[in-house]
């Protein structure tokens, strides 16, 4: 079996109507998907980082894709090694390791579906039937507001929240909302220096939160980080802006946050990511992957987490698509993602919906 094309998808989708209206007015979504494809009729499924999806493209058509054309798409570990040192002079972070890890993910897709089993067999088998989800809000301009999404997530059987807020009046407004026993999170997205927010995680402490995410603006100070974590009353969490098994060594030997966060089509794929699970194992720290996806990210980070015993929560976008492009849309009942039984990652792209809602730059 070997690679004969690497087909690149950006796309642009309309979400559904949703009200109260986020911070950023989101009206659509934008995605970018990969589709590597191979001589013996077997295609894989991955999914790039949404943003800077015009460089993503031209890197995986004009840098990637000739590193791949006529190889043996079950080598992943020797493609990956292949794709990272020959780019290692303009990538080993960023949008050449978001290319990277979407092709990634598709090897495994094909390596699956070449083998009949689900990718989390190849990963060691599943450790549980299904995976617990939490929501992850947009941000909203009101503590109102953001008490109402909550209330709504509820009653929509997610059994954990994360808030995007950055104030107190919010985070109590939801607790309230929800009451004790949902579980409550807060990313702050890279907001504050150390001093500032360890005050805030005093203020926040009353909430009873699961953990406080990337709450410095400097997201690689992990001096800063762990002088934050030794003093937090709330759990540090942080590493959805990583790369690699090599960055991950760095923050968690530095024992800079209590819940280790690698993201699937960011980090540098499942391999990547079963490595750093490994290493967050190897220092008793809790594995939660970042997943604000609707693709074979999410897909790929399920397989991930039903193989890994540590995985807490599957980060879910709540807010639906007008249309899914991805067969079956993974999206939660009751609170969780089932284990899928199909081979590879279990999942399709939507073809027509694709060509639909394909952007129209040039790769």
């Amino acid at each position: 079996m070997n690679i004969i094309d690497v087909e690149v998808w950006p796309l642009h989708l309309p979400m559904a109507p949703h009200t109260p209206v986020t911070v950023g007015g989101e009206t659509s979504a934008a995605h970018t998907l990969v589709r590597v494809m191979t001589d013996s009729g077997i295609h894989g499924c991955g999914e790039v980082f949404r943003l800077a999806p015009a460089g993503a493209c031209a890197l995986i058509e004009h840098e990637l894709k000739p590193m791949l054309l006529g190889q043996d798409p079950r080598q992943i570990e020797l493609l990956w090694d292949r794709m990272y040192r020959q780019s290692f002079r303009y990538g080993r972070a960023g949008i050449v390791l978001h290319a990277i890890s979407g092709i990634e993910v598709a090897l495994w897709d094909i390596l699956g579906k070449a083998s009949g089993l689900p990718v989390y067999q190849l990963l060691g088998g599943a450790s549980r039937v299904r995976m617990p989800v939490y929501a992850s809000m947009h941000k909203y301009a009101e503590p109102a507001h953001a008490a109402a999404v909550a209330v709504r997530c509820v009653e929509l059987g997610y059994r954990a929240i994360k808030l995007h807020q950055r104030d107190v009046p919010s985070v109590a407004a939801v607790r309230a909302a929800i009451g004790p026993d949902i579980a409550l999170m807060l990313d702050a997205s890279g907001a504050w220096s150390p001093r500032v927010a360890l005050r805030m995680a005093h203020e926040l402490s009353p909430f009873n939160l699961e953990w406080l995410e990337e709450p410095l603006a400097a997201m690689d100070d992990y001096d800063g980080l762990r002088w934050l974590r030794d003093r937090s009353p709330v759990p540090i969490a942080a590493g959805e802006n990583e790369y690699t098994s090599a960055g991950f060594r760095e923050l968690i030997s530095r024992r800079a946050v209590d819940v280790v966060q690698p993201d699937v089509i960011k980090a540098g794929g499942l391999s990547v990511c079963r490595k750093v699970a490994a290493l967050a194992e190897s220092f008793d720290l809790d594995f939660s992957p970042h997943c604000f996806y609707y693709g074979p990210g999410i897909a790929a980070t399920l397989h991930l987490c039903l193989a890994t015993p540590r995985a807490r929560y599957i980060e879910i976008n709540p807010l639906d698509l007008e249309h899914e492009f991805m067969l079956p849309g993974m999206r939660p009942v009751d609170g969780y993602l089932a284990a899928p039984d199909a081979p590879g990652l279990g999942i399709d792209f939507d073809l027509p919906v694709l060509r639909e809602h394909r952007r129209s730059f040039t790769c």
